[in-house]
């Protein structure tokens, strides 16, 4: 059986199923977002520069630590909730085995990149060229890889196997194990130059209350760090 033939995945692929996945796909057009920041500084920033270095450390650790909080919670939270829904399909189980296997694929390409921002002489043999911009096109040809992977058939199981109060609670399970700052820094994060309609419809998925957290608090707090 195929993620297709499965009922609602159209639906689901494109967050007008049931399970409202706004959020999902603002996170992965944020991670492209930076990914393109991190190429464009490989290409022309002078990381010489104390206050440049500083800045594209700040963007590049933010966005290690958003990959690394979304993954989390895909792997703990909203895989574990669909595999019993789906264990009738072969098809949507193999496709859950490889959002987690290519999960794994993205921490050693991650730390790579760490090393030839630090200047670490072992950074050179990994993938086997010697410049940043060679190990950055490594990681972003992967996770733009897996990001395209999990919209096309991970993300449409979630509105085959969950309600949308499931996923809602599935959402507050993930919101209340990272916390208010985290979640917090996270919007702001992913609505970091994001066009008006997409900031309208991830917004729209929060209460009022929330929404003014975000205008008044998480979203000056953020932008007070200058980032790549």
């Amino acid at each position: 059986m195929t993620t297709q033939k499965l009922p609602g995945a159209d639906a689901a692929r494109h967050g007008a199923g049931g399970a409202d996945l706004a959020i999902m796909l603002a996170a992965h057009r944020a991670f492209r977002r930076d990914l393109a920041r991190l190429a464009r500084t490989a290409a022309a920033a002078d990381l010489s520069d104390p206050a440049r270095r500083q800045s594209v450390a700040a963007g590049w650790e933010l966005f290690k630590h958003e990959l690394h909080l979304h993954h989390t919670a895909e792997d703990e939270v909203i895989w574990p909730a669909l595999r019993p829904r789906l264990a009738h399909s072969e098809h949507a189980l193999s496709v859950l085995d490889a959002m987690e296997e290519e999960h794994s694929r993205i921490d050693p390409l991650l730390a790579a990149v760490d090393a030839a921002f630090a200047g670490d002489p072992e950074a050179a043999d990994w993938p086997g060229e010697r410049r940043l911009a060679d190990v950055i096109d490594e990681l972003a040809s992967t996770l733009t890889g897996h990001l395209a992977h999990e919209e096309q058939e991970g993300l449409p199981l979630i509105g085959v196997a969950l309600t949308a109060a499931e996923w809602r609670s599935a959402g507050f399970r993930i919101a209340r194990r990272n916390g208010l700052s985290e979640g917090g820094e996270m919007f702001a994060w992913i609505l970091d130059g994001a066009a008006g309609e997409d900031t309208a419809a991830t917004l729209a998925t929060l209460p009022p209350p929330v929404r003014l957290l975000y205008r008044t608090i998480w979203k000056p707090r953020y932008e007070k760090t200058a980032r790549w």
